[in-house]
């Protein structure tokens, strides 16, 4: 962002589930289910302030959003196939 300051908007969301899934400290993996509108990147910014630490996102892969579910995805290989069938 250029450096520039920017201003989040506070905003009310909702967590349905929180899961940490693996500790390799320093870092800690999650899964996180959550209402649209939930900024990951400003949620862990807000763990490391809690923690007296800082914390910073490494990797966000989202899984789901809608009716889009990352279980029912297409590999590239089964993608170019329904382009290009043989």
């Amino acid at each position: 962002r250029d450096k520039k300051e920017v201003e989040v908007k506070e905003r009310k969301v909702f967590v349905h589930a929180f899961e940490i899934t693996k500790i390799e400290l320093p870092i800690i993996y999650f899964q996180i289910c959550c209402s649209k509108g939930t900024y990951i990147r400003s949620l862990v910014h807000d763990f490391g302030l809690a923690l007296n630490s800082g914390a910073h996102l490494c990797k966000l892969c989202r899984t789901k959003i809608g009716d889009y579910d990352f279980n029912n995805a297409l590999s590239i290989a089964e993608l170019a196939e329904k382009i290009n069938p043989s």
